[in-house]
């Protein structure tokens, strides 16, 4: 008697992309975790490659503080990434602790925990196959994860370096037929520097080393523009994929609108122009008096 095993498919769910990442540094990093003492909000939303029917679509929105008198922060990611008939919603939740140098710089540990919930329809691509399990419904899958990272600045500096995803999942869905689904663990290092280079001008020169389990390293390299604490103009070059330009906003002391387009040069831009990336933020100092909870200055990082 033959025993036939069913066929053994490697899926790897990607991690998002996210071109303004040095705007919002939880999104790499837990250690970033309530930096500050205030409270921040920011919501994104990504439309990658424009026109290119069921490309990723990303949704972010993400909360952190810090607390008065206090050497601790706390986070919260919530993040929804389609991709064609995939669907990946997590919840993620972040705790770090700050120390403070003798250099007056800080160095925040931190660690997150959480979630993913994955979801794999095959309707959406209009395919009929009765005999074939793959194709049997809709499946949903919930993938624990925890990452860790830690972040240094100082008033002028920063450098973090995190795995905010270090469990590498899989999933056997049946006796029949076994799916392995992994998440590769990925590496962050972030680094980048304020310049004063007049009264009115902030230059932010940054960049970010992208290190993915058994791929190429993956490299980008920003310079962003101050003018007057207000308007922020910036561009990047991610290496061998595409160039961004990022705008700023500071509409009011709570508030700031950004956007980020992506021009693909890759094998793409034959299939597409681009992706939009829309972010709002929002901060406010609780702790201050009611009249008193504007916050000091734009966030440069």
């Amino acid at each position: 008697m033959v025993a036939f095993l069913g066929l053994a498919e490697v899926m790897a769910q990607q991690r998002p992309v996210i071109s303004q990442y040095m705007l919002n540094g939880l999104v790499l990093n837990p250690a970033y975790a309530g930096r500050h003492e205030y409270s921040s909000f920011s919501v994104m939303y990504r439309d990658q490659w424009v026109n290119v029917p069921g490309a990723p679509k990303l949704a972010v929105a993400s909360a952190q503080t810090g607390f008065k008198g206090k050497k601790i922060g706390v986070g919260l990611l919530l993040a929804n990434d389609a991709l064609g008939m995939h669907d990946n919603q997590s919840v993620y939740a972040s705790y770090a602790y700050n120390l403070e140098l003798i250099n007056g710089g800080k160095i925040s540990m931190g660690v997150q925990a959480g979630f993913d919930r994955l979801r794999e329809d095959p309707n959406v691509l209009n395919i009929r196959d009765d005999g074939d399990s793959q194709f049997a419904g809709v499946n949903v899958r919930y993938l624990p994860n925890f990452g860790t990272g830690v972040f240094y600045h100082d008033d002028y500096n920063y450098l973090g370096v995190s795995v905010p995803y270090i469990l590498s999942n899989r999933d056997v869905q049946n006796e029949e037929f076994t799916e392995i689904y992994k998440m590769p663990r990925y590496y962050y290092v972030t680094a980048g520097r304020l310049i004063e280079a007049g009264p009115r001008l902030i230059i932010k020169p940054s960049m970010l080393l992208r290190i993915q389990e058994q791929n190429p390293f993956a490299f980008d390299a920003n310079i962003n523009f101050y003018i007057d604490d207000i308007i922020g103009l910036g561009a990047s070059y991610r290496f061998g994929d595409s160039v961004i330009g990022i705008f700023e906003f500071q509409i009011n002391q709570f508030i700031k609108f950004s956007y980020a387009y992506d021009y693909v040069f890759s094998n793409l831009t034959q299939f597409t122009k681009g992706t939009h990336e829309l972010m709002l933020n929002y901060r406010i100092n609780f702790s201050a008096p009611r009249k008193h909870r504007m916050c000091p200055g734009p966030l440069y990082f």
